[in-house]
Parts: structure tokens; sequence; C-alpha cells
């Protein structure tokens, strides 16, 4: 996710797009966010 969200000032213009696309995903994907939301909080107790 910090690699979604954070801004890297040494990266060149494939890894920009990559990380855009990354971000895109996630944000359109009900899959892509919920497997995030797990990974970044844990899977549920019950």
């Amino acid at each position: 996710m910090t690699t979604m969200l954070h801004v890297d000032p040494g990266a060149d213009a494939f890894a920009r797009r990559l990380q855009l696309s990354q971000l895109r995903y996630t944000a359109s994907s009900r899959a892509a966010a919920t497997s995030l939301a797990e990974n970044y909080v844990g899977l549920p107790f019950a």
C-alpha cells in the first residue's frame, strides 16, 4: 500500500505508470479493494 500511495522521487516514467495502474485497479475493483483491506487489517476472527 505504501508503494501505491507515496511518490518515489527517483522513480522513472515506467515505475510511475505502474504505480498509477495499481492504484486505479485497487480503486475500481471490489475484489482488489477487499484483498488490500484484509491484508492491511487482517482477516475477521469469526
